[in-house]
């Protein structure tokens, strides 16, 4: 279960940050108390200076605040430091109606949850794979099951599309996360309302800090998505690789058990070369330390001890090469499929496949 992000007079952000709070002074109806995204039983929240809490507002008003919303997304996007520092910012509502399938509409969300979900969540944040012009998801709407799911993307014109993303469920539990954080604070602290805050930043930002802080967002959101895609694909990768391991394997037993007499008898007769390898490889080690024991005695001189260090080291290659060509080509001989196409088995696919042929074996006799 997440935690709030409400300490004692102040929120913390996702990075870490605490901001100070300015506490309700009066009782007030909030949002039913709940840790993670429900139906929003009623609709309700709250602006500053002590005024009573405001009923739900009527379709008009949410269409005008929505609006409101996506028309300045990208100021409220070159703002986020600010915002993310005032809380009466922070708390502001949105009245943007986001859910899921099954679950019903989310609470009511507000301008930090919005900002701290595009900082924090990659593919919330979308590009143009033309011009690289940059737009944020500001609408959510889907089945967390399917994935199915009819989102809505704004560009920095403040054009709205409706969009059907392939990532969905990369995009709501974060969302859903940020936003059960924030319902303790929504509860206890003072919020401006979206037109004071849209008048406040109007006034404030000058067309450079804007053109900065969008250009500085632009370059980290984009970095952030290539990572996060980077992530994905080498999940995928090693997902699908699991897989193709899976079916081969099986691929393989099914050629095995067509020879399974034969695939017994060849594994019987390479343990039995490979043990006699071991075996002379163990009594040439006794050999090179009885030989590196005389050098050192000068019972050998450097000269002389070489050729015998050489010869021992080439005999236990050509040993080497010899069990291996004796199982490369018993198996392509047993099992030609393995090596169609290619004139021997690589030194890999050999390990691999002697490996499997092992397990075979084993299971057979069981």
């Amino acid at each position: 279960m997440e935690k709030s992000n409400t300490i004692v007079n102040g929120i913390k952000l996702q990075d870490g940050r605490i901001i100070q709070g300015y506490p309700i002074q009066q009782d007030a109806v909030m949002e039913e108390a709940k840790e993670t995204p429900v139906l929003d039983k009623t609709g309700v929240y709250f602006s500053i200076k002590k005024k009573p809490a405001k009923p739900k507002p009527t379709d008009e008003e949410e269409r005008y605040l929505q609006k409101l919303f996506t028309d300045n997304a990208f100021l409220i996007l070159a703002n986020r430091e600010r915002i993310l520092n005032d809380s009466r910012m922070l708390l502001t509502p949105v009245s943007v109606r986001n859910g899921l399938a099954y679950s019903g509409a989310f609470q009511t969300a507000t301008l930090g949850v919005y900002i701290e979900w595009w900082i924090n969540a990659p593919y919330s944040v979308l590009f143009d794979e033309k011009d690289d012009a940059m737009s944020l998801i500001w609408y959510l709407s889907g089945s967390p099951l399917s994935g199915g799911n009819l989102c809505s993307m704004v560009t920095e014109d403040g054009k709205t599309e409706t969009v059907r993303v392939p990532f969905f469920r990369k995009l709501w539990p974060k969302f859903t996360d940020i936003l059960a954080n924030y319902h303790d604070a929504k509860r206890l602290y003072q919020a401006y309302t979206l037109p004071e805050v849209i008048d406040i930043l109007r006034r404030e930002t000058t067309e450079k800090i804007y053109t900065e802080n969008i250009k500085e967002f632009h370059y980290q959101a984009k970095v952030n998505l290539l990572n996060a895609q980077l992530r994905d694909w080498e999940e995928n990768y090693e997902s699908l690789k699991e897989k193709c391991d899976k079916y081969e394997k099986e691929w393989h037993f099914a050629l095995f058990q067509l020879k399974k007499d034969e695939i017994v008898a060849f594994h019987k007769e390479y343990n039995l070369r490979k043990e006699n390898f071991q075996n002379r490889k163990e009594e040439l080690a006794k050999e090179n330390q009885e030989l590196k024991r005389k050098l050192h005695q000068k019972e050998l001189t450097n000269k002389e001890y070489q050729p015998l260090l050489s010869a021992n080291k080439k005999e236990i290659e050509q040993l080497k090469w010899e069990l291996d060509e004796y199982a490369n080509e018993s198996i392509s001989t047993l099992v030609p499929k393995l090596a169609e196409g290619e004139i021997r088995l690589s030194f890999g696919d050999l390990d691999k496949i002697l490996s499997e042929i092992a397990e075979f074996v084993k299971s057979s006799s069981l």
